[in-house]
């Protein structure tokens, strides 16, 4: 089966260049080499090879210089001694046994740390969006190692430059000035501002704390109440991805948008619409990488759906990549950026040849056996793409993941539109008692019928181990299974 994906090279010479990157000090070298491949592939004519090579060789140069470029940015030497620093609080607070731990930006906006501060009754009251000064040194991100995970890569591929910890002694409230911030990061405060009413609205409704816990982190991306055995009980059913707003979440809200505004004669109207509510959605999740990385996903899918084309394939993947990276070439290192793309592509390219065992005029015929076909198809599509990475990186294999899907899925899609009701009608005061009643009653029963799996014989194989090498083979062996299957059967839907 033959791919027509002219992108995906390019996607792959931007990857080894920002890979490549750690081993360069000053990014302005390959700028200077990109700059002469550019003239000398414009000066080379009607050569069409050389053009391609001049195009692979600048791309591939191009991931070098902002990847290096970024690295040297993040890598910010602080001074040794205590300084006064006023700072702005962007995140919700996580409060634990003896700090209160927060994301905040310096008042010029330059610079984004990870603050924690000593726990006392003050401090369990700092907010998102206010402003503190505090007294204290701030440090480089430590390194830190857990079986296969990286502390400092993580905190680069969210862009911290640094740490900071605090006394009770050594902070205190002030009003800051937000004219150093960008526009994009005051917009970003205001709908996190928002978003802190709505939190605080949902923690008064008197829920179970773990019911409450999954409805933050499900509807608003604020995962900062979740137990720790909360999130191993998702983990261990291969449920762990609907604690984390994601493509799935996104795509519930674009199927829910267009099927209220979906007017068929005003079609560009409708997906204009649709994108800006994802967009704002976004902006009131707080703009977490994983989110941002759908919403573009989606923007891009409603785009080419204006024109009737493939709207997801292996082409529009490997654009979308190549943007993201572009922006922020640190997130290759991200596991969530390495994950969602795998399931994409394993359910670009894998569904189709599950899906054909059973033939189309059958499921034609049957229209609840083609959607419960279609959605064991695309869980096992994307669990054979992002399995092998995560038994990698956890050490865990959820052998109910298809079970769990069954479940979580369409619980999420049943949680996520009443979340969203009550956030339309949330000035209705006898809508909102039903609304928060049946809300609670679902997070509850989604967590208890997880917890129920938890107990079945095998819901997981813990301990295993697996090697840089034995992971990059068990990929190798996946795409020669794959491309010996579509040779086979060669009238499976092209994916270009």
């Amino acid at each position: 089966m033959k791919i027509h994906a002219p992108l995906l090279p390019l996607a792959v010479c931007m990857i080894v260049g920002i890979t490549t990157s750690q081993w360069i000090n000053d990014w302005s070298i390959p700028l200077v080499a990109l700059v002469i491949v550019v003239i000398a592939t414009c000066m080379v004519g009607r050569n069409l090879r050389l053009q391609t090579a001049g195009i692979f060789l600048g791309t591939l140069l191009l991931g070098m210089t902002l990847g290096s470029r970024q690295r040297q940015m993040l890598n910010v030497e602080w001074p040794e001694e205590r300084q006064q620093v006023g700072l702005i609080v962007t995140s919700e607070v996580r409060i634990k046994e003896k700090t209160v731990t927060f994301d905040a930006l310096t008042a010029d906006g330059q610079h984004k740390l990870r603050c924690s501060i000593q726990r006392d009754g003050l401090s369990e009251r700092i907010q998102v969006g206010q402003g503190i000064k505090v007294y204290s040194r701030i440090k480089k991100v430590h390194e830190y190692h857990y079986g296969h995970f990286d502390y400092l890569q993580y905190m680069k591929c969210h862009r911290y430059t640094g740490e900071l910890y605090a006394y009770s002694n050594q902070w205190q409230w002030q009003t800051l000035s937000l004219t150093g911030l960008s526009m994009t990061d005051r917009v970003r405060l205001r709908f996190l501002t928002w978003r802190h009413h709505l939190l605080e609205y949902f923690r008064g409704q008197q829920m179970d704390e773990d019911a409450y816990g999954v409805i933050a982190a499900m509807t608003l991306g604020d995962k900062t109440t979740l137990s720790k055995e909360l999130k191993d009980t998702y983990s261990r059913v291969g449920a762990a991805h609907i604690l984390a707003l994601s493509g799935l979440h996104l795509m519930i809200l674009y199927g829910v948008i267009t099927l209220v505004i979906g007017w068929h004669r005003y079609h560009m109207v409708t997906q204009v619409i649709t994108v800006l509510a994802i967009w704002a959605f976004a902006l009131l999740t707080g703009l977490s990488t994983s989110v941002v990385r759908s919403a573009f996903m989606i923007s891009i899918y409603a785009l080419l759906s204006l024109g009737y084309r493939e709207r997801m394939s292996v082409n529009t993947l490997a654009f979308v990549a190549i943007v993201l990276l572009a922006v922020n070439p640190m997130s290759i290192y991200d596991l969530g950026f390495q994950l969602s793309f795998l399931a994409v592509l394993g359910i670009v390219l894998i569904h189709p040849l599950l899906n054909n065992l059973i033939a189309a005029d059958i499921q034609q015929q049957h229209r609840w056996l083609s959607s419960a076909w279609g959605l064991v198809t695309v869980s096992i599509a994307a669990q054979i793409a992002t399995a092998p990475l995560v038994v990698y990186q956890f050490g865990r294999f959820s052998t109910w993941f298809l079970l769990s899907n069954f479940i979580v899925i369409p619980m999420s899609w049943l949680l996520l539109n009443v979340a969203l009701l009550s956030i339309v009608l949330s000035w209705w005061s006898w809508a909102m008692k039903g609304l928060m009643i049946l809300l609670t009653w679902l997070a509850t029963a989604l967590n208890h019928s997880l917890e129920w799996m938890v107990q079945l014989p095998l819901s997981s194989i813990e301990g295993i181990t697996l090697s840089v090498t034995q992971l990059y083979l068990i990929y190798i062996i996946i795409v020669c299974l794959w491309i010996a299957v579509s040779l086979r059967y060669p009238a499976v839907r092209r994916s270009g």
